[in-house]
Parts: structure tokens; sequence; C-alpha cells
């Protein structure tokens, strides 16, 4: 998977599949499993019951991949998958999306967080539609000003679809105060991550919530993204490019997202950061809630410095 450029986060998920939930397996033959996919299908009833449906379906998902990569070189395996013996769950797709009359309160949720490197990181994550793995470890030295782009090396499926983001002025601004505020409060970690904390890896390594204090964060608000591009009018083909996501149809491999990034996909970015920093400033600061003046205040400011 390293020689293929899998990203880190996909290669420790296959790893916390095998270590976790099937431990006692990491010395079991396949052709055992092969030959008893009993045994697999009743590891899958018992994962779903202990663990969750999707955890139990992602593991299997990993074992069936494990065990088509080994028949690639050992032929002598069985044809048929083990896990071909598995009555998956059903599955369907949350929907944690937030609509632009939501945007306002969640504003004034984010403006009440603490600390202000996790509020701008939540900040960045609604404004770009990434997921939060390739953004915890972005790298101030990936971060150009002057092209505005923030380069990811690493997303989730590796080298082979690393791209840049296109920064619209909101999200430079987000930048802006998130390098003036990390170097406050981690100097160190601060110098090599945009998103710096107190923790081994250096850089933020939990970006979960209390769901009261904050009702959506994470994958969360790339749905939001993907909701919010409607709104702004952007056509489904710049979408697909913004997200980095593959372009569907025959000639969509033909489209080459550099050709297209200083000006037609950065107005396209610059449209949705719009619409939601209207909602920003349309949020009313309520009884309990704090107001989202320091996103307004600060991007007027910084806006009238560029």
């Amino acid at each position: 998977m390293k020689r293929k450029g899998r990203s880190g986060g996909t290669i420790e998920n296959y790893r916390d599949h095998f270590e976790r939930f099937m431990s006692d397996w990491l010395d079991c033959r396949l052709s055992k499993l092969a030959l008893q996919p009993e045994l697999v299908r009743a590891r899958h009833e018992k994962l779903s019951e202990e663990n969750g449906t999707y955890i139990a379906n992602g593991c299997m998902r990993t074992l069936r991949a494990v065990y088509n990569h080994a028949r690639n070189a050992a032929r002598e395996l069985p044809a048929d998958n083990p896990v071909s013996a598995v009555d998956w769950n059903s599955e369907r797709r949350r929907d944690t999306t937030l609509g632009l009359a939501d945007l306002g309160g969640w504003f004034n949720k984010l403006a009440a967080l603490e600390n202000p490197v996790r509020r701008e990181f939540h900040l960045f994550l609604r404004l770009s539609g990434r997921r939060p793995e390739a953004i915890k470890t972005a790298r101030t030295e990936h971060l150009n000003f002057r092209r505005c782009v923030l380069h990811l090396p690493k997303p989730k499926d590796g080298e082979a679809k690393a791209f840049d983001i296109q920064l619209s002025r909101p999200m430079i601004r987000c930048q802006i105060r998130v390098l003036r505020f990390g170097p406050s409060f981690y100097p160190n970690q601060a110098a090599e991550w945009i998103f710096p904390a107190d923790s081994k890896a250096g850089h933020l390594a939990e970006h979960k919530e209390n769901r009261e204090e904050l009702s959506r964060w994470g994958n969360d608000l790339r749905q939001t993204f993907r909701t919010t591009t409607q709104s702004a009018g952007v056509p489904e083909p710049d979408v697909h490019l913004l997200m980095n996501d593959s372009m569907p149809g025959v000639n969509g491999g033909y489209i080459t997202r550099d050709k297209l990034l200083r000006d037609h996909l950065r107005s396209g970015q610059e449209a949705i950061s719009r619409k939601m920093m209207d909602a920003a400033q349309g949020a009313k600061q309520n009884e309990g809630q704090a107001s989202a003046v320091w996103i307004v205040a600060s991007s007027r400011k910084l806006a009238a410095s560029m």
C-alpha cells in the first residue's frame, strides 16, 4: 500500500481492523478461512452486535482485500473469497448537512469554542469541504499565499491524488488568523504545522467536539460544503474538481485542474465562501449564545490590509 502511494490514514485503517477487531486471526492461515467461511460469517455477526454494523462491514472489506491480494501470488488458495459468505449489513448515508438557514447558529456555537486553533480548524473545514485528516496534517511549507493555494501532497487516496486547494479570501483570512494564534499557544509545533497542538504528532490529532457545544464537525462539514455548492450555483464538474473527486464520464479524465485553477475554479470557491460568510454576518446573538463577530470583524480588518 505504501508503494502504491496509499495515504497513512488508509493504511492505519486496515491495521486497526485487524489488530483491534481480528487480532486472534493474525496467525490464522487464509486457507483455513477459505475452507471454513462460516467462521468469517460468524465474526461479521459478532462484530455487528458488539461493535456496530459499519465497523463490521469495514472489517470484512479489509479482509476481502487482503485475501484477494494474497491469492494473486498464492494460486493454491481457493478462488472463492470467504467474505462472500457474509450477509452484509445495510448502510445508509448519514444526513448531517447544515442548510444555509442553520449556519447562523453553527457560527455562534463555533465562536464560543475556547481554543482558537480548533475554532479556525472547523471553520477551514467548513470553507474548504476537505476531509479532517488531510487538513490536520497540513504543513506551513505547503501554504502559498502568493498563488492562493494550500498544497495537499497526501490526501485520502495517496500521493496520486495530491492537489492544491484553491483559497478564497475568507479561507486566506482563516489561515492568517491561525498562523497568528498557533505560535502563541504551541510555539514549537507551529513552526511545522498549520494547526498545531500539544500532541505526540505535533498537530491537531482529535477534532471531535461535544455535540452540544458544536453540532457539526468533521465530515459533516464536507457534506454541508457539497450542499452549499448548489446554492452558490457552482456547476457540477467544478464541484468535483474543487473537492478533488473523480470526474464522471469518459471525458472527465481529460479535464486538467491546473489549467482551471487560477481563474475559473477560484471564482467558484469565492462564490461558495461568500454564501457561507453571508450566513455568518447574518447570525444573530441569542440568549445563551456567543456571536459570530470574531469571524466578521476579523475578516473585515484583514480585508482592509490585503
